[in-house]
């Protein structure tokens, strides 16, 4: 049995558990609340954060890609030299043929003795 000098105290007592419970149901929900926000804002960074990766990669796969087409179109300007050059030295070496027979084929014309 509760008297009455016990009754204050157990209110209180009671009081202060309701208040407790009610304060960290409170609590709880505030902090999950928290969270999440937390948690959406970090999902929001890493999305924008890929979305910039992402960005950078395509342009760097682009860039690439316009550094090996240029490379790819010198070296065959450079083979296209190449083979004129070959066909500059083929038609000298006949030439510098042509004008020995040519000096060949001339009399001479040292005086006789």
């Amino acid at each position: 049995m509760v008297n009455r000098d016990q009754t204050p105290m157990l209110l209180g007592i009671g009081a202060i558990v309701v208040t407790l419970s009610v304060g960290t149901c409170s609590t709880n929900a505030r902090l999950a609340e928290g969270f999440e926000n937390v948690n959406r804002r970090f999902e929001d960074v890493n999305r924008r954060m890929n979305d910039g990766f992402e960005s950078i990669n395509r342009r760097m796969d682009d860039g690439f890609e316009n550094v090996n087409r240029r490379i790819d179109d010198a070296n065959k300007r450079i083979d296209d030299t190449n083979q004129r050059i070959d066909g500059l030295q083929t038609e000298t070496r006949e030439l510098r043929m042509l004008f020995l027979e040519r000096i060949a084929s001339q009399p001479s014309s040292a005086p006789a003795d």
